[in-house]
C-alpha cells in the first residue's frame, strides 16, 4: 500500500507510523500518505538549508539540487552571472576562508545538512533510498535544495544577513535552519534585521512585486535540545520555531519547549528505539541512518511548508498565509499525551492532510 517504491520508507515512521515497532504508538507521524495523493513538490518552490554543507551529488537528493546554471555552464574561478558569488552552483559555502572560495571546490559534504536535506527533498519513486516530504514523483522533480553552508567541522559562519540576503535574491522563499546559539540569552539585533528582510523581501524583486510562487519568505527554527524553556534564535517572534516529539507522542526528553514554539514534529528518540527511533534519511557517501534531534523535526516543518506552497502559490499568496496554515492545521491532540507540557509544544503536531485540506473548495456531505 505504500505510495512509492524506495525501499527504507517502513524506517520512516515520522511519516507514517503504523507502530510498526514496539512501543511505537499508531498516527503519531506527519500523516503524509494521504496528501502525496494530491501533491508531492514542485520544482518551482526553492527552500535554502542553511547547514552543514548538503552531497549535491548523493544519488537520492541531486535531482532535487537547486542549481545555478550560469555558473555550471560558465567558466571555473569567474563569477559568470557577476552576483559576487564565483561558482555558486547549488548554493554556497560561507564558511569558505574570506568567504571568496567556490563552493563546487570547497564544499565541505556533512551528515547533518545531508540529513536534512533528505527529510525536505529526498526523491521520491526512484526506486532507491528513502522519501521526502515534497521529493516529487520521479522522473518529475520536487521542490529544490539550495546549500548555504553556515556549518563547518571547524566552525559557524558568523554571516548570517549575508547567507539570508542571497537566499532571497537567488529565488528561496523557504529558509530552513536547524541551529541555534549554544546558551544564548538574546537573538542579535543584526540576526532580527536579516530574518525580517528574508520575510518581507524573498520571492519578490527589487521593487517589492512578487514574482515567485509566494510574496515573503518563512524563517523555519529548530527550538533547541537543551530541555529547557529557551531557544535562540528560534524565540524571535518573527521565526516559525518547532519542538520535537518520538515514536510514542511524547514529547522528546532533549527538545526545548516553552509558550515561544509556535509548533511540534517528530524529532525522533532513540532511548525508545536505538536502531529505528530516530527520523531515518540521507547521509553522506550515499548512505542512510537516523539522527535525532529538534534539527530533525525542523525540516518536517520545511518539507510541509514546501508542499503548501508547491500546491498554492500563486499571484497573491503570501508568507503570512503559509504560516497561518501550518499552525492552524495542526493535530492538537498531542497534549493529550502530553498533558504536562501543555501550551509549551505550540499548536501542536504538523498534520499534512489537514494543511492541504484546509484550502479545499469541495463542500462536505450535508450530514442526514
Amino acid at each position: 500500500s505504500a505510495p512509492f517504491n524506495d525501499p527504507h520508507l517502513s524506517s520512516q515512521w515520522h511519516y507514517h507510523n503504523t507502530g510498526q515497532q514496539s512501543g511505537y504508538v499508531s498516527g503519531m507521524d506527519i500523516n503524509l500518505f494521504k496528501a502525496w495523493e494530491i501533491e508531492t513538490g514542485n520544482e518551482e518552490v526553492i527552500v535554502s538549508i542553511l547547514d552543514a554543507g548538503v552531497e549535491f551529488n548523493n544519488s537520492d537528493l541531486a535531482d532535487n539540487m537547486w542549481i545555478n546554471q550560469a555558473e555550471k555552464n560558465g567558466t571555473t574561478g569567474i563569477d559568470d552571472d557577476n552576483n559576487g558569488y564565483v561558482d555558486d552552483i547549488y548554493g554556497y559555502n560561507f564558511c569558505a576562508v574570506g568567504n571568496s572560495n567556490a563552493m563546487y571546490g570547497t564544499l565541505e559534504p556533512g551528515d547533518h545538512g545531508t540529513h536534512v536535506a533528505g527529510v525536505i527533498a529526498a526523491v521520491n519513486g526512484n526506486g532507491i533510498g528513502v522519501h521526502g516530504i515534497a521529493g516529487g514523483r520521479y522522473p518529475d522533480k520536487g521542490v529544490q535544495i539550495m546549500c548555504l553552508q553556515s556549518i563547518s567541522d571547524e566552525d559557524g559562519s558568523s554571516d548570517y544577513p549575508r547567507i539570508l540576503q542571497y537566499a532571497a535574491e537567488n529565488g528561496a522563499v523557504i529558509s530552513q535552519n536547524s541551529w541555534g546559539y549554544l546558551g544564548a540569552n538574546h537573538t542579535p539585533q543584526v540576526d532580527k534585521i536579516a530574518i525580517d528582510y528574508f520575510t518581507e523581501f524573498a520571492g519578490t524583486d527589487k521593487y517589492g512585486n512578487q514574482v515567485g510562487p509566494m510574496k515573503g519568505g518563512l524563517v523555519i527554527f529548530s527550538a533547541g535540545n537543551d530541555s529547557v524553556e529557551v531557544g535562540h534564535p528560534a524565540m524571535y517572534e518573527t521565526c516559525l520555531s518547532v519542538a520535537a516529539i518520538g515514536p510514542r507522542g511524547k514529547y522528546a526528553y532533549y527538545t526545548n519547549y516553552g509558550d515561544w514554539v509556535d509548533v511540534c514534529a517528530p524529532g525522533g528518540d532513540m532511548y525508545v528505539d536505538a536502531l529505528r527511533g530516530g527520523v531515518y534519511s540521507t547521509l553522506v557517501g550515499n548512505k542512510y541512518g537516523g539522527l535525532q534531534g529538534t534539527s530533525m523535526a525542523c525540516p518536517h516543518v520545511s518539507g510541509l511548508a514546501a508542499l503548501i506552497v508547491s500546491e498554492f502559490g500563486k499571484e497573491g499568496f503570501t508568507s503570512a498565509d503559509l504560516r497561518r496554515i501550518i499552525e492552524e492545521s495542526c493535530d492538537p491532540s498531542i497534549y493529550l499525551t502530553n498533558p504536562s507540557m501543555e501550551g509549551k509544544l505550540g499548536r501542536g503536531m504538523i498534520d499534512v492532510v489537514r494543511s492541504i485540506a484546509s484550502f479545499s473548495e469541495v463542500a462536505p456531505d450535508v450530514v442526514e
